[in-house]
Order: C-alpha cells, then structure tokens, then sequence
C-alpha cells in the first residue's frame, strides 16, 4: 500500500516541497512498518532503558584526558566521561572496555548486550569509555576548525592508551587481560587498539568494524540498495528520486525554510548537502546496521 502510494507520487508531475516530504515520509513508514523484531530490539538497546536502572548502576564517572597526547609540551587537561559494571567480576578476570563512537555513551549498554554474557562467564569487569567531542565528553570549549583539530582517530587511540593504564595502576587490574569491544566505528578502533598497543590489550572484538579507512566508501550505500531491494526492486529508485528531489528543493530559499520546518531543522541552518544526509540517515541506518542477512528491512 505505501510503495504504491510513494509510486503515484513519483509519477505525478509538478513537485513541491510538501509532496517531496510526503514521499519522504511514506518510504520511511514503508521501511519502519516492514521493520523485523530484531530491529526493534537493537533500537530498544540503542535507545536505552534508563528507566529500568539504578541510579547507581549508571553513575557517570571522570577520567582526566590528556588534549594532545602527542605534544609534550601541552599539559591542558579535559574531563572525559566513562562508565563501569563491577557486578560480574571476579578476581583475576579480565577488563572488558567498550569503546565509545560517533555518539553519547548509552549507560543501557552497562546493563544489555552480548558482551555482559561473556561478563558474566569469564566473570569480567567492564567499563565504557565516551568518545571525545562526543556526549558529555567535550576536550574544548568550542567546535571551531582549530579545536577540531583534536578530533581524530589517533587522539582516540591514545586516549584509550591512557585511561587503560591510568585505570589498570588505580584499580588494580595491570595484570589483568584487557579486551577490547567496539561495533561500526568503535570497532575499528578496538582492532587498531590491539595493533597499536598491543602490550595494553590482550583481544579486540570488532563488529562489522571497516578496518581500511577510505576516502569514498560507497559500498555502505550499496547495502542500503540491496535491503531496499528485498522489499521491492523499486524501492531504491523511489528513495533516490526523493532524495535527489529534496536536494534541489533545498537549494531554492523560498523552499528550505518550509522543509526544515516539516523536518524540524529550523534551529539549525544546514547545508543542503547535511540536511540531506541527515534525512537520509532515518532509513540507511536501520538498512545497515540492524539488518539481517538475506532479511527484509
């Protein structure tokens, strides 16, 4: 019934900003309603049940991070922010440490997700640590060009270096056996982690981790059209014809201003380009990351 709808829409000629953000809408509703159980468990997770927690198993923690690990002679200092899970550890287990990406650090992960299962049988202490410029964790006082200059992954790597000795002497555990955990981004790093430092972790799990950084990555799309395709062979040009649409609305300041209001990014003046992408974000992200093999979206 939806893609119908969207295909009507695609047919029909003289396309304004409200019909583009219709069709829009109803290739998200098309996705969403054909969304599997799986996916609403890992949203479930992603999102957090923070309700369900005690206050004390979510306590936000400090650690005192270096700016630049790699100038000696810059000594300034930034609070960064971490989480820990005592509750299945026993002495002379190892040290779990999944490793925060492109996001604020969910405390849910302290309480769900496969890794507690090997927690809870190796009997593993288990701490999160948030990504820098990421949630809470903010190194500067700003996001200027000259600030950003310490977003990176190798300021993220050495950031990971150090909280693993500085917590290893506080707490007890430099004998322990550190693992790494990390999924998309995180995983790249926790595999980067264990081959920069090896003498600080002992294995790294990296889910679907792209270990070869590249310029243009157009094989993250490719997955997006194989899911859409699952559902119907039209489903990507569909997608495509909107979004291609919703790119030349935007350029057309009589317009944006409507767009960003239907899409509620008036606080925000994006580029065409960003709001795009972050319309589009809605429905790669459950094509990708919460798809299923051989699974319709």
């Amino acid at each position: 019934f939806y893609c119908k709808m969207a295909q009507r829409e695609v047919h029909q000629s003289g396309w304004d900003s409200k019909r583009c953000v219709i069709l829009l809408g109803v290739i998200l509703d098309c996705i969403a309603l054909s969304s599997c159980l799986t996916v609403r468990q890992s949203v479930r997770l992603r999102v957090g049940l923070l309700s369900e927690m005690n206050a004390s198993d979510t306590d936000e923690l400090w650690f005192p991070q270096r700016l630049d690990h790699f100038n000696g002679a810059d000594g300034r200092v930034w609070k960064q922010r971490y989480f820990i899970n005592d509750t299945f550890y026993r002495s002379g287990g190892p040290v779990f440490l999944m490793i925060g990406g492109e996001g604020p650090a969910n405390p849910a992960w302290m309480q769900y997700g496969t890794w507690l299962t090997y927690a809870r049988m190796l009997g593993a202490f288990c701490v999160m640590l948030e990504h820098r410029f990421y949630g809470r964790s903010h190194p500067t006082e700003d996001l200027s060009t000259d600030n950003l200059r310490y977003l990176s992954s190798k300021q993220a790597l050495a950031d990971l270096a150090h909280f693993r000795t500085v917590l290893a002497d506080q707490m007890g555990f430099a004998g322990n056996k550190w693992v790494a955990f990390g999924g998309s981004y995180p995983g790249s790093l926790a595999a980067w982690f264990r081959l920069k430092y090896p003498h600080l972790v002992h294995a790294a799990v990296a889910t679907s981790a792209p270990v070869h950084a590249v310029v243009n990555f157009p094989e993250y799309l490719e997955v997006v059209r194989q899911s859409l395709t699952t559902h119907s062979p039209e489903c990507p040009q569909l997608v495509k014809k909107a979004s291609d649409t919703l790119f030349e609305k935007l350029k057309d300041p009589k317009t944006y201003d409507q767009i960003a209001k239907d899409f509620r990014c008036v606080s925000y003046r994006l580029c065409p380009d960003a709001l795009v992408f972050g319309v589009n974000e809605l429905y790669t992200y459950p094509c990708v990351q919460l798809r299923r093999e051989k699974a319709p979206v």
